[in-house]
């Protein structure tokens, strides 16, 4: 099992007695929040219902009230019996019955219109414009009756939808039946009703008694599916309060018949009040909570901070940073803890520089040794060509020779010195190009291209002539035509590039690559990793020489970084 720290025990502990009673408080809250809003919904439901119920109530119960004005109308009774005893003299008594028609539509606007058949089921007359017969023939109407219908629009003459509630008429003296009033509602007035309410969030319908749909908010024509599954509910025998995963239904029943009012609220907006509070609910515990947590991190760091402190600067030392630890602790234990580790860190601190001056002067003394052996075969080889000018009284000759051999030399010591500038390099450079151009007899040209800007900056002594050397023995030595080195140095953003190319013979890879992998006594291209690690140990292991063969010859470049000397 892993073990935790100090200062993770104490916060972890400390959050636990924190995050147990708050989440359990936020849990019962969250509980009676969710009773107490689904409630408060159910509540303003049914309110919303009642409301479009007491107005349709109103309508329905004033509608048979004014029907039964008009079967009690003397105007209506002796007009009917002129109607059916004196045709001719009806024209008057049909201007009477319109504007008793009228007395009653004009103090209530919901009333769509009123006509007046006679047993026959003919329009006898009627406040409509444009009338549509009601097709009530095989409706048995022996009472006050409502149906749907459809009527002509008086302002576009297309068919809207409408109530219209169906009453015989009698003969009081009689009883003979004179024929039926009808008074229409439409369902543009129903749907009045639903605009006082939330009908841009909640669906609205209205069904008879065999679940037919009679009245219906806009909402419902895009939602065919939706009304599917609400009638099937209903149909299955459920009433009242339900829940289904599209939101919450509810149905009552209207006062004045045995029609059905539904309320449907898409889930979205049954929740949406809540969405209001339920974020500042949220954000008022989160930020409870994290300020406690922040108090309870506090605590703990506070306990356990001289040891968090100690981990931390052991960590700090473990990447190379030698350092006492400046801590001041309050308890005695912690302060004989600290100056002991601070008296352990002085010890290694020193045993560590010890050890790195001890390996500088052994990379030192390597790199020496590698660049006096490139020194002693060229020094014979000059020696030889000195000798055989000196045979043939090459004075001139014999001058050039020795004066670049003393620059070489000169610039190879360097007063001991590991770096030089790149002009210093250069010349070095230029005294050996010089010297092997009189061994070989004008073999070869070269060209040295370097800016005055870049020749103040240094770079490690010698990194250059082991590639000059290459390009001569390995390149174009053995060529039949005149060869060509061309030394380059320029400014590569924070770097400084090299590069040596040729046009002899170039390289064969494979065998690069086994000449850099042989660390052996016996690899006489030493050269090539004497120049690698020079790079891997003033640079990093990052800076190494890249090879590139061309379509004469080869190219050798490195990078360094821009240095002043």
């Amino acid at each position: 099992m892993k073990s935790k720290s100090i200062y993770l025990q104490l916060f972890n502990g400390l959050k636990l007695m924190i995050l147990l009673p708050v989440s359990i408080l936020f849990f019962i809250t969250g509980i009676v929040f969710i009773f107490y809003y689904t409630d408060e919904r159910i509540d303003a439901s049914d309110i919303q219902l009642s409301h479009i119920e007491n107005r349709l109530d109103h309508y329905f119960t004033s509608t048979t009230h004014y029907s039964r004005l008009l079967l009690n109308s003397d105007v209506i009774q002796n007009s009917l019996n002129t109607y059916y005893n004196s045709a001719d003299d009806f024209s008057v008594q049909k201007i009477n019955m319109s504007l008793e028609i009228y007395k009653l539509i004009y103090p209530a606007p919901y009333i769509f219109g009123i006509s007046i058949y006679d047993k026959d089921y003919n329009i006898i007359v009627s406040s409509e414009r444009k009338q549509y017969p009601s097709d009530f023939k095989t409706v048995k109407v022996t009472g006050g009756k409502w149906l749907v219908t459809k009527k002509y629009d008086s302002s576009s003459d297309n068919l809207i939808d409408t109530f219209s509630y169906i009453h015989p008429i009698y003969n009081y003296r009689s009883g003979d039946l004179y024929g039926y009033v009808e008074i229409i509602l439409s369902e543009k007035s129903i749907y009045d009703i639903y605009s006082v309410s939330d009908t841009k969030n909640s669906l609205y319908i209205i069904l008879d008694d065999e679940f037919n749909i009679i009245s219906k908010s806009d909402k419902l024509d895009k939602n065919t599916e939706l009304i599917d599954i609400i009638l099937k509910m209903l149909k299955s025998g459920k009433s009242g309060h339900m829940f289904i995963r599209y939101g919450f239904i509810n149905t009552m029943s209207l006062k004045s018949g045995s029609w059905k009012l539904v309320h449907f609220i898409p889930l979205f907006y049954f929740i949406k009040p809540s969405l209001t509070i339920v974020p500042a609910f949220l954000l008022t515990t989160l930020f409870s909570l994290g300020l406690a947590l922040f108090l309870s991190k506090s605590i703990a760091k506070n306990l356990s901070k001289p040891i968090y402190a100690l981990v931390e600067h052991t960590h700090f030392v473990s990447l190379g940073n030698w350092k006492e630890f400046p801590y001041s602790a309050d308890s005695t234990e912690m302060k004989e803890l600290i100056n002991d580790f601070n008296i352990m860190i002085k010890s290694q601190n020193e045993l560590k520089n010890r050890l790195l001056n001890i390996q500088k002067e052994k990379n030192r003394l390597e790199i020496d040794k590698v660049n006096e052996q490139i020194k002693p075969h060229f020094l014979y080889n000059t020696l030889d060509n000195i000798y055989s000018l000196a045979s043939l009284d090459e004075k001139k000759t014999l001058m050039d020779l020795v004066m670049n051999l003393s620059k070489f030399y000169r610039g190879s010591l360097s007063l001991g010195k590991s770096f030089v500038t790149i002009k210093e390099e250069l010349n070095t450079c230029k005294a050996y190009l010089d010297i092997m151009a009189i061994r070989y007899h004008d073999k070869f040209e070269y060209n040295i291209l370097c800016s005055d800007d870049v020749k103040d900056f240094k770079c490690p002594k010698l990194i250059l002539l082991p590639l000059v050397e290459n390009s001569i023995y390995h390149g174009i030595k053995g060529l039949k035509y005149k060869g060509k080195i061309d030394i380059s140095v320029e400014l590569c953003e924070n770097m400084i590039a090299f590069d040596v190319s040729d046009n002899g013979f170039g390289i064969d890879m494979d065998k690069l690559k086994k000449i850099l992998k042989d660390k052996t006594d016996n690899n006489h291209h030493f050269a090539l990793q004497h120049i690698n690690r020079i790079l891997n140990l003033y640079y990093g292991n990052e800076y190494r020489l890249y090879f590139k063969n061309k379509d004469c010859g080869c190219s050798v470049s490195f990078n360094i970084k821009k240095e002043i000397g």
